[in-house]
C-alpha cells in the first residue's frame, strides 16, 4: 500500500503542472482560481479512491480521466445568466448608444431607445438573451462560447440569428416621441 500511496505521489508531483495547462487549455478565460480547484477537487477525489489505485493501469490515464470529467462538471455548473437588472449591463448599453449630452431632445430619444431595446432584450428566451449579450454587449467570441458553455458552434450562431430577427421585429416599429 505505501509504493502505490508513494506512486501516485510522485504521479502528482510529476503531472501538477501538466494537469493546470490541461485545464487552461480546454477551458479558456477561467480565473486561476478555479483551475486550481478543478486539479485540487480531481486529485481530492483520486484519494478518496485509493483503495481501488491497486487496480489502476495506468494512473496518468486514470488521474486524466477524472480531470476531464472535473471539466464537464465545471461547464455544466457554470452557465452563465444574464440578469437585465444589474448595473453592468445598463451602463454597457449606455455607452454603445450615441452620445447625445449637449441636445435634451436627443438624450430623450435615446433614453427611450434605451429602453425600448431592454424591453425588446427581456422578451427574448433565456438562451438567445444569453447568446446576445455575450457577443454583443460582452464582447465574447462564438468559438470561445462554444467551448465554454459546451454547446455547438452551429446552435450558438442559430440562437444569435433568431434573437437578432426577433428584436428587429420588436423594434421595428419604433420611434421615440
Amino acid at each position: 500500500m505505501k509504493t502505490l500511496q508513494s506512486s501516485f505521489a510522485q504521479t502528482i508531483e510529476r503531472e501538477k503542472n501538466k494537469f493546470f495547462r490541461y485545464v487552461r487549455k480546454r477551458l479558456s478565460r477561467i480565473p486561476a482560481m478555479d483551475v486550481e480547484d478543478i486539479v485540487s477537487d480531481m486529485i481530492h477525489g483520486l484519494l478518496k479512491r485509493a483503495d481501488i489505485f491497486g487496480e489502476i493501469e495506468n494512473l496518468t490515464a486514470y488521474a486524466y480521466r477524472s480531470l476531464e470529467n472535473r471539466i464537464i462538471d465545471f461547464r455544466r455548473n457554470s452557465r452563465p445568466t444574464e440578469s437585465l437588472d444589474d448595473e453592468e449591463h445598463a451602463d454597457a448599453l449606455t455607452f454603445s448608444l450615441p452620445s447625445s449630452a449637449d441636445n435634451p431632445e436627443r438624450s430623450v430619444e435615446r433614453l427611450q431607445l434605451q429602453d425600448r431595446l431592454l424591453w425588446a432584450i427581456g422578451q427574448l428566451s433565456a438562451k438567445e438573451r444569453a447568446v446576445w449579450i455575450a457577443t454583443e454587449i460582452d464582447g465574447h467570441g462564438f468559438r470561445d462560447l462554444a467551448e465554454e458553455w459546451d454547446e455547438p458552434l452551429g446552435t450558438l450562431l442559430s440562437r444569435k440569428s433568431r434573437a437578432n430577427a426577433r428584436l428587429r421585429e420588436l423594434l421595428k416599429d419604433f420611434t421615440p416621441n
